[in-house]
């Protein structure tokens, strides 16, 4: 199941490959089957070579009802032999390309493979020791129901560019502290003072940097773990982003399935956890309430930060943590959230949030504190005992000024003031830094005493042994692949029928195109027609090549952001999604040129008879268009990225068009372009099929040489000998083509994040 994924895209390109080549087959085919006669009686009894290369005397049978006989010389005059003379190349390409993506099948599952054997090696490593095997979720909240998470030596430095410039110390490793189950653990700050990396850093959720070196030592319940090891929690960060069209209830409900479809068999059981989830969380009035984004009115921003919530807690974790829950909130919408948080420390679970500049009554809801300031760790303790930890240490304030907002002041430095001013505030800042690793030394975080030698090997297997046991309910799905594709599809169609403006505009895109193009052309049977034919058909292509790309382009990144936390989770697997996301666009692709055919058609008088035709050939070069979009979004990092790519595509597609230049003066290093250009093979198709069948008139004005047929009009252009299925084969192949690298693209740019190494000291 490991290569299930890869697997399937691979029989996909193969199967899509094959079949286009199997129509230019059939073609040679037809060449060939008026040679399957054999030579005469007399010209057989001649000494030839046989197949199998030994010289002698054959035997030739007579043809009968059309068919080879099966001798040694008849073969060679089989129409299927020549045939397989003929399409040697189309024959070595596919095999080519089936060994191809064998190939990446492979390096896929070996690349899965790794983790199995990595849990092999904590199996053995740990034989003889104390059996912890967790085969279920179930088992595994019950080992994990309360977790203290312990952090130690936290350090981070990034390397600057410049060469001679001092790293940049982010986090001096003097952090550290622990979050206990039914306690909350608030970490403050200054900006830019570390509090989102230090989060991070605790999460092992620091995104990969190679500048970027990170160092300490993190604990469960006592017990070290891995750098690369995870925590068993729900991470909320700052900003979520869900599908807008979707109600609170329904994305509730799809995670519920994709997470926990294997534990909850049932519709009813799931929809009772969903109910319990809302309930919880306060969204039980909103159920029914879009989601939304900046641009589609839904939830407010406190309901939305609940639900990120919620839906991070349908596996109940045991450690919770949260970045900034409260930014961009009002009071009382920050309130309510930190309320709920309190709600579920009361039921026993940790909770780790970064908060920023809170008021006194949400400050006063936590019960410790971790304060920091320029990477440096000012405070670890009880929330109620950080105004008396400053007072001692000459820091007072007056009993008006809410606690929050005196130790701000007080590990903040002073900046644009007089230079005593800022001296004074660095000597406070380090007094106050110097006390709080006093106050950390005599932190006990583990039993294990890790400076002893014989206790090292003992600290390593028991952290391999901890990542182990963790990681079992991050490396699979709830669900099998199947179930993942049909829930996928469902709200990849849900999410495209429900844009209605996105629609609408699509529709009048389509309408305006249809009527401009058609009020413009009305194509007759003269010799200037034929110039006004290519050039509508140019008009046409181009024009649903820039609607279809630019379209995906501009909608895919923002989509990968949320599909790309969803992988990470496990969630689902990319190939179920990325299958859904391709089938779900096709529906609207094939009515959009429905539409635009249908004006198009009758007001420039194409030729008649040919419009279904040309209704598949404008819908394949739309998904084909399409696809070439997903390929640029799922390798660009953002929208922006995707954005700056389109107009040289674009450009390019054009100039290697079929008629800008021609493919013998193209330079020899571009000239692979135009066996992939988008408008090419879908103008040469859109010509083929006009064109085929028509007579012109040698009378009126004359634009060049006289034309009296279609082809003589398409050999004008190169095209004459090309037939309609080499073009649906070539646009099978690129869709196909872009398919599997999309796929590859998003399945090999998941986010990676840094593994904490052990403190040098």
């Amino acid at each position: 199941m490991r290569s299930t994924n890869a697997a399937f895209f691979a029989a996909l390109v193969c199967t899509a490959t094959l079949s286009s080549d199997l129509a230019s087959a059939q073609n040679v085919a037809g060449k060939f089957a008026a040679r399957t006669k054999l030579t005469e009686a007399s010209s057989s009894n001649k000494k030839k070579r046989s197949f199998w290369g030994s010289r002698r005397n054959n035997a030739v049978e007579e043809e009968k009802d059309g068919e080879c006989r099966w001798t040694k010389e008849s073969i060679r005059n089989c129409w299927w032999w020549h045939l397989f003379l003929a399409e040697s190349e189309i024959i070595i390409k596919s095999v080519g390309i089936s060994v191809l993506c064998a190939v990446m099948s492979w390096l896929w599952y070996l690349r899965n493979e790794y983790y199995v054997d990595e849990e092999q090696d904590v199996k053995e490593e740990n034989k003889g020791a104390e059996d912890i095997v967790c085969d279920s979720n179930e088992q595994l909240q019950t080992l994990f129901k309360s977790v203290e998470v312990g952090f130690e030596g936290l350090s981070m430095t990034l390397q600057q560019k410049k060469k001679g410039v001092p790293d940049r110390v982010i986090l001096d490793g003097s952090i550290s502290g622990a979050a206990k189950p039914g306690r909350m653990l608030a970490i403050m700050g200054p900006s830019g003072s570390g509090k989102t990396s230090t989060l991070h850093a605790i999460a092992g959720k620091v995104k990969y940097d190679k500048r970027i070196t990170l160092s300490g030592k993190r604990y469960l319940n006592g017990e070290p773990v891995t750098g690369d090891s995870l925590i068993p929690m729900a991470f909320v960060e700052q900003e979520v982003n869900f599908f807008p069209h979707m109600t609170v209830k329904e994305t509730l409900d799809f995670q519920v399935e994709l997470k926990m479809g294997s534990t909850l068999k049932t519709q009813a059981e799931r929809d009772s956890l969903v109910n319990e989830l809302m309930g919880q969380l306060g969204l039980t009035k909103s159920a029914n309430t879009i989601v939304g984004n900046a641009k589609i009115r839904g939830l407010s921003g406190g309901e939305r930060k609940r639900l990120s919530i919620a839906c991070e807690m349908i596996s109940s974790p045991p450690v919770i943590m949260l970045d900034e829950p409260t930014s961009g909130l009002d009071s009382y919408q920050a309130t309510q959230v930190i309320e709920t948080l309190r709600k579920l420390a009361d039921q026993g679970k940790t909770i780790v949030s970064v908060i920023h500049q809170p008021s006194q009554h949400t400050f006063q809801l936590f019960d410790d504190l971790l304060l920091v300031s320029e990477g440096k760790l000012m405070y670890f303790g009880e929330v109620s005992k950080v105004r008396g930890h400053m007072e001692g240490l000459g820091f007072g304030c007056e009993s008006e000024v809410g606690t929050a907002e005196h130790v701000l002041d007080c590990v903040s430095r002073v900046v644009g003031a007089d230079a005593d001013a800022e001296k004074a505030s660095v000597e406070r800042i380090e007094a106050i830094a110097k006390a709080a690793r006093k106050q950390v030394d005599a932190l006990a975080l583990t039993t294990t005493d890790t400076q002893n030698e014989d206790d090292k090997a003992t600290v390593k297997k028991t952290a391999k042994k901890m990542k182990h046991i963790v990681d079992r309910s991050h490396m699979h799905p709830g669900v099998n692949i199947f179930r993942q594709f049909r829930r996928l599809l469902g709200r990849a169609m849900q999410e495209t029928f429900r844009g209605k403006a996105a629609i609408i505009i699509k529709v009048v895109q389509q309408v305006t195109l249809g009527v401009i193009y058609g009020g413009i052309y009305t194509l007759g049977d003269n010799q200037a027609s034929i110039m006004d034919r290519f050039g509508l058909l140019s008009l046409i292509v181009i024009g649903a090549t820039n609607m279809a790309m630019a379209g995906t382009i501009r909608s895919f990144p923002k989509e990968k952001a949320i599909v790309s936390n969803e992988l990470a989770s496990s969630m689902y697997r990319t190939g179920p999604y990325f299958i859904a996301k391709a089938l779900s666009e096709i529906p609207l692709i094939a009515v959009f040129n429905g539409i635009f055919g249908a004006i198009i058609y009758p007001l420039a008088k194409l030729q008649p008879g040919k419009f279904k035709t040309f209704l598949g050939l404008t819908s394949l070069h739309s998904i084909a268009s399409e696809a070439f979009g997903l390929l640029i979004g799922s390798i660009s990092p953002s929208s922006d990225v995707a954005l700056a790519l389109f107009p040289p595509i674009i450009v390019l597609n054009i100039i290697f068009d079929g008629k800008n230049i021609s493919e013998e003066n193209t330079p020899a290093m571009l000239r692979w372009v135009n066996q992939i250009g988008l408008i090419k093979w879908g103008f040469s198709g859109l010509a083929l099929n006009e064109f085929d069948g028509l007579e012109f008139s040698t009378k009126g004005p004359r634009r060049g040489p006289v034309a009296k047929t279609g082809e003589e009009a398409l050999a004008r252009f190169g095209l004459d000998g090309m037939k309609i299925s080499d073009v649906i084969g070539a646009q099978t192949k690129l869709v196909a083509g872009c398919w599997l690298l999309s796929f590859l693209g998003l399945a090999l740019t998941r986010q990676k994040y840094e593994v904490m190494h052990s403190p040098t000291k």
